[in-house]
């Protein structure tokens, strides 16, 4: 028991120095200033949110932009692949992915006179000030690429989903064939909905109409541009109601899922004869080859390279987010921890997402006897679709689709309008046109075509995992090596002073010689005079007072990111991290991995 109690005051001993080490590194930080021309001001100024994200708001953001529609995709992997592959790779994703979100905060925070995060810099501006002009211009490009590619792919889904939805409660939905100039209505088949002729064994005889407007797409645009055009912060009661969408209709499937484990599932292959029965997945219909649902749906592992080959593309699909990483930090209020606010609703939604995994690869036959897999089957929402399942589940299944989906168009929209004004590429109109206007106009003319759908896939395939998880490395690496922390030995200053009859520590600003902002783009570093509180007893750090900064500061609502401890303790033992091998861990990893995606998507091609 004293040997623990003594291990307890050692690490908190050391947990008081390192935050008193960090917050004085924040007051030498207080007012440095360096571009800070990224700030827009009159009209422009008003196409941003202002900061008023709580920590709860932060958690409900960031869980909706981690969840996406990865999380239906996984059943089918768990039985291709086994669960083991999937679920360590879904673990590591999920670390460094989190891992890349902060690592871009810190980037930004680096910046002189960003500590508080008071300055405009959005992802795009952020590269510009480590990276200058040219690599900007090339990322904003390939940046609103893959942003827009991911919010077009959305439209497509959340449009043909609706028209689902709403031929489901009204028997049709309806469109516009703009080619024939007529109105037409679905034809009753979930998978061919605008079939010109009849669906006979599941093909469609006449020809698909893809040159329509429908109901669901006009509803999905009505329903967007507005939202679009408010910023983050005044979209937070939609991103509540999405998150309620996907934990009421998440925890249903759940139910279901274990429902189904005592339950057989059954199959309708083809050139079966079940007895002269058709067989069909309607209510009541019996005919089909049957299999007991349980854990033996999904082994261990499974040594097929079809199956393998699909587990780490999945895993980065899944964590595609921290692209929106930026617009959130700048909007949320300065008490809220960056940390916590990504790696909270990261962890839950990992937990969500292997339990989806799991469950629903234990609840229903997703693969043929052939080993291929079932019809429809990578997406778990089209087998709770099917008629045979409980009316519940049938509804729960579009509902969640609608409510995760249609939410997150807008906050990409947003984002890319963020990023347009704040490099002032545009002004405020027509960043609102190219980033929440311009994708529905291109979605309108070819989202029932799969020229659109291919693109937007090769999009994500060739940019996303650089944009979300290499570049924010980068970032990170280069902000430690321009920006490395204030200490005797890396800067000429002397070691602070303590006044004993006012427990202030004084220290001596920087010398111009010794400032690593010198150089061509980049103003002096001004440092000004400041005081840090510090309790005697312990050595740890009360207050700051730093003239000419904001109040918020003042109080330490905002403390440094830290996203890689410079220490860690274990076994009563402290051990230094490097922080620049870990940026250059994640750069490798996954510039191998994107890259590797990238070669074996173009072998499949021929």
């Amino acid at each position: 028991m004293t040997d623990r109690r003594d291990h307890l005051q050692v690490e908190h001993e050391f947990e008081q120095r390192e935050r008193s080490a960090s917050l004085r590194e924040a007051a030498l930080r207080a007012s440095e200033h360096v571009d800070a021309d990224v700030d827009v001001s009159g009209d422009a100024a008003k196409g941003f949110g202002h900061k008023t994200i709580t920590f709860w708001g932060s958690f409900c953001l960031n869980l909706n932009n981690c969840m996406g529609p990865a999380m239906v995709l996984l059943p089918l992997l768990n039985q291709q692949a086994g669960w083991l592959t999937p679920t360590v790779a879904m673990v590591v994703v999920y670390a460094l992915s989190s891992f890349a979100a902060t690592m871009l905060c810190e980037a930004m925070q680096r910046i002189p006179g960003n500590f508080t995060f008071e300055h405009r810099y959005e992802f795009a501006t952020t590269v510009r000030h480590y990276y200058g002009r040219t690599p900007y211009i090339i990322f904003q490009v390939f940046y609103n690429l893959s942003m827009q590619a991911s919010n077009i792919a959305a439209m497509i889904i959340s449009s043909k989903v609706l028209d689902k939805f709403i031929a489901k409660v009204g028997r049709h939905s309806y469109a516009l064939d703009y080619i024939h100039w007529e109105f037409i209505k679905t034809s009753g088949s979930s998978s061919h909905p605008w079939c010109h002729g009849d669906v006979v064994d599941g093909e469609c005889q006449g020809g698909e109409l893809t040159w329509i407007l429908s109901i669901g797409f006009l509803v999905c645009m009505a329903i967007c541009i507005p939202f679009g055009y408010l910023n983050l912060d005044e979209n937070m009661w939609f991103q509540w109601v999405s998150l309620a969408g996907l934990l009421i209709f998440t925890i249903e499937f759940y139910v279901q899922f274990i429902l189904n484990l005592n339950k057989q599932d059954k199959l309708c292959l083809e050139g079966v004869d079940y007895n002269n029965q058709t067989c069909d997945y309607r209510p009541h219909n019996t005919a089909g080859n049957y299999s007991d649902n349980g854990p033996s749906r999904t082994p261990l592992f499974v040594s097929s390279a079809e199956g393998q080959a699909n587990v780490i593309g999945m895993a980065v699909f899944a964590y595609s987010y921290v692209v929106t990483i930026p617009s959130w930090v700048n909007e949320k209020r300065h008490h809220v921890s960056v940390n916590r606010a990504v790696w909270v609703p990261a962890t839950v939604g990992l937990i969500m997402k292997l339990l989806a995994g799991i469950l629903g690869g234990w609840a229903f036959a997703l693969m043929l006897p052939d080993g291929t897999p079932r019809p429809r089957a990578d997406d778990i929402l089209n087998i709770l679709l099917l008629r045979d399942q409980p009316w519940v589940s049938q509804y729960s299944a579009y509902l969640w689709d609608i409510t995760t989906l249609i939410p997150g168009i807008p906050v990409l929209a947003i984002m890319v309008r963020y990023n347009l004004l704040s490099g002032k590429v545009c002004g405020r109109f027509w960043s609102f046109f190219f980033g929440v206007v311009a994708p529905w106009i291109v979605t309108m003319f070819l989202y029932e075509s799969n020229v659109l759908t291919a693109f937007c896939n090769w999009v994500a395939i060739v940019v996303q995992g650089y944009i979300n998880f290499v570049i924010p490395a980068m970032l990170y690496r280069s902000a430690l090596l321009r920006y490395p922390d204030h200490s005797a030995e890396q800067f000429d200053v002397a070691q602070p002073e303590v006044d004993e009859r006012t427990s202030l520590i004084k220290p001596k600003p920087l010398s111009s010689q010794s400032s690593p902002l010198s150089g061509p783009g980049y103003t002096a570093v001004v440092q000004p005079k400041f005081a840090i509180n510090i309790d005697s007893d312990n050595d740890s750090v009360d207050s700051l007072e730093v003239p000419g900064t904001p109040k918020s500061f003042t109080e330490l609502d905002e403390g440094p990111v830290n996203a890689v401890p410079r220490f860690i303790y274990l076994f009563g033992t402290h051990y230094k991290i490097n922080r620049i091998h870990v940026a250059n861990f994640i750069i490798v990893f996954f510039t191998f991995l994107s890259t590797a995606s990238i070669v074996v998507n173009v072998i499949d091609l021929f």
